[in-house]
C-alpha cells in the first residue's frame, strides 16, 4: 500500500483501454487516497471501518447490513405483545399494508367493488377496516366500555390502527400496557376474521356476537399461556370460580 501511494506510483499499474467507467474509477480512487497520510516505520493494518477501534466484529458485521434503512413503525410494539404467532403475523401484514382488502383487490384489477364489507360507507383499506369503519368502532367501543377502557376506543380522528394504538396505550399505567396490547391484537384479529366471514362465506355477526365470541377466545388464551390477561378476565367476572394453574 505505501509503495503504491509513493509518487502516486499506482497509476502506472492501470492498463487496458480507457473508458469512461475506467476513467471514473480512476478519479474515485484518486479523491480517495489524496487525504492519506503515511508514517515512516509504520506498518500498512486493515481498519474495520464499523467500530471505534477498528477492528471487526460479528456483531457490528451484522449491525451494518442494516445501515441506511428506516424503522418500521410498530415492529418494535408488536415484538413485544404476546399473541399467536398467527395473529402477530397478521398484524405484521397491517404494519406493511399488505393485506388483501377490497381495495388492494380492486387496485390490482381483482374486483370492481371496493366497499367496506361490514360497513358499506367506505372503501375498504385496512386501516379503515380496524379502526375507522362504523362497526368496528362498535366492537371497540362495547369491548373497552366495558373494562373502563372506554375513552380509549378509536374515534372520528383515529385515521390507523398503529398510530392509534401507539398513543392510547400511553394512556395506561405500565402495568396495564402489555394486557392492552394483547387485546388490540385480538380484537384486530376478530374484524378480520369477520371480514373473511362476510367476503367468503355470506355468514355475518352482530356487535354483540361477535363481543361474546371475543370473551371465550380471551379465556382461551389465558389457558394457553398469556397470564398478563388475568387482571382482565377477573374483571369481566370470566374466572370467578375456576382454580388458577400455578406455574
Amino acid at each position: 500500500m505505501s509503495s503504491a501511494l509513493c509518487g502516486d506510483s499506482w497509476i502506472s499499474d492501470i492498463s487496458g483501454a480507457l473508458t469512461v467507467q475506467v476513467i471514473l474509477e480512476y478519479l474515485l480512487v484518486w479523491d480517495m487516497t489524496r487525504d492519506i497520510q503515511l508514517t515512516q516505520g509504520v506498518e500498512d493494518r486493515f481498519c474495520w471501518r464499523w467500530t471505534a477501534d477498528k477492528m471487526f466484529s460479528t456483531a457490528s458485521a451484522y449491525r451494518s447490513f442494516f445501515i441506511g434503512q428506516h424503522p418500521v413503525d410498530g415492529a418494535g410494539l408488536l415484538h413485544k405483545t404476546r399473541a399467536p404467532p398467527k395473529c402477530k403475523f397478521f398484524i405484521w401484514l397491517v404494519i406493511h399494508d399488505r393485506c388483501w382488502t377490497a381495495a388492494r383487490r380492486k387496485k390490482h384489477g381483482l374486483q370492481d367493488d371496493d366497499a367496506c364489507v361490514l360497513c358499506a360507507q367506505a372503501p375498504e383499506t385496512i386501516d379503515h377496516l380496524l379502526v375507522e369503519c362504523s362497526f368496528s368502532r362498535d366492537l371497540w367501543f362495547n369491548f373497552f366500555h366495558r373494562v373502563g377502557w372506554g375513552t380509549l376506543s378509536p374515534n372520528v380522528n383515529d385515521r390507523e390502527l398503529i398510530g392509534w394504538w401507539k398513543a392510547v396505550r400511553k394512556r395506561l399505567q405500565k402495568a396495564d400496557r402489555l394486557c392492552f396490547d394483547s387485546v388490540v391484537v385480538l380484537i384486530s384479529w376478530f374484524l378480520w376474521k369477520e371480514r373473511n366471514n362476510r367476503t367468503f362465506d355470506r355468514v355475518s355477526n352482530s356487535v354483540p356476537q361477535l363481543l361474546s365470541l371475543l370473551l371465550d377466545e380471551l379465556i382461551a388464551w389465558f389457558w394457553a399461556g398469556c397470564k398478563r390477561l388475568e387482571p382482565l378476565l377477573l374483571l369481566l367476572g370470566r374466572l370467578s370460580g375456576r382454580e388458577l394453574p400455578t406455574v
